[in-house]
């Protein structure tokens, strides 16, 4: 049998199509074919909000990229997030952001404004990652993987060798047990994320998760969104880079469970290739659950930093 999150990612993706019509608990349940009261009830058990919190959290975020990136005025802004009026928009986006949509505008896009080449990346980043940001490295159960493994989703990986600049990383860090990633990653991914959002940092590219060590029983990562602008942290999220340099890289296709093979090839090949690690892996969530519902679609890039050789030095 498949989760109950895997069983309602069909619906996430309906319910945060961009540009679709907005959804309400009564068409989910249609479509689910549970009553509104069961559906609301599994839904926010296994997203960790109800239906209309998820959908209202998703359209804020995404209006609050809009702000920064279109020059559509606020009354546009809030029509296109699914809001009737200029006033319900404006005391929502309150309530999640501690100031008016004009407000936030006026005070992040001055420094928001020296990325201009990000407009289009932090714009896209913001509308996928939106709906999902709580949702990577979910678990598939087993007769799901088996059924993808019998598609021929159980993939060789072809690892190319590359250059990578340094990116300014915007994270938080834990140590938990192996089986403990993905509950972990939902804590940290969704406060960076919305963290960022409230602060009018640019995006630079698709939720991150780095593994920094791995001791007896633990693993620490770092879990965050890779940022094109200046950025401030707290006590509980940081300000760090992604290292530049050349690294070895492979996409892995399927669910993340199976993202252990895609790291073996790696170390099989810098063996096969006479490369030494340089620095601590990480993945890169090329596809989001929320949007692309079918795990052995999932596309996650793993990139290991290389030892710079003497030569290159």
């Amino acid at each position: 049998m498949t989760s109950r999150l895997e069983e309602l990612l069909p619906l996430l993706a309906q319910l945060t199509e961009v540009d679709g019509e907005i959804k309400t608990l009564a068409d989910l349940a249609a479509v689910d074919g549970r009553s509104q009261y069961h559906l609301q009830r599994i839904f926010s058990a296994e997203v960790g909000e109800s239906p209309l919190q998820y959908s209202r959290r998703v359209r804020l975020q995404r209006a609050a990229a809009a702000l920064l990136v279109t020059n559509k005025t606020v009354l546009e802004v809030a029509l296109d997030a699914g809001f009737e009026s200029h006033e319900g928009f404006t005391r929502a986006f309150r309530a999640m952001f501690s100031q008016s949509p004009k407000k936030f505008r006026e005070q992040q896009r001055s420094t928001f404004n020296h990325f201009v080449r990000h407009y289009k990346l932090h714009l896209e980043t913001a509308n996928r990652t939106a709906p999902c940001v709580g949702l990577y490295r979910i678990s598939v159960d087993n007769q799901q993987k088996d059924n993808i493994n019998r598609k021929g989703s159980n993939m060789s990986y072809e690892i190319s060798k590359k250059t990578v600049t340094e990116t300014p990383f915007l994270y938080m860090r834990r140590q938990v047990k192996a089986e403990e990633v993905s509950t972990a990653l939902a804590e940290m991914l969704v406060p960076v994320f919305q963290y960022a959002t409230a602060q009018g940092v640019p995006f630079a590219g698709p939720p991150t998760t780095r593994y920094v060590s791995f001791g007896p029983g633990l693993i620490t990562i770092e879990a965050g969104m890779p940022v094109a602008g200046p950025a401030e942290g707290t006590d509980e999220i940081m300000v760090g880079s992604l290292v530049g340099g050349e690294v070895a890289s492979t996409i892995h296709k399927g669910p993340y469970d199976s993202l252990d093979q895609g790291y073996e090839a790696i170390q099989r090949w810098m063996m096969e290739n006479n490369e030494e690690s340089g620095g601590a892996p990480w993945e890169v969530y090329i596809t989001d659950p929320g949007e692309v519902p079918d795990p052995a679609e999932w596309l996650t890039e793993i990139i290991h930093p290389l030892k710079r050789s003497e030569v290159s030095k």
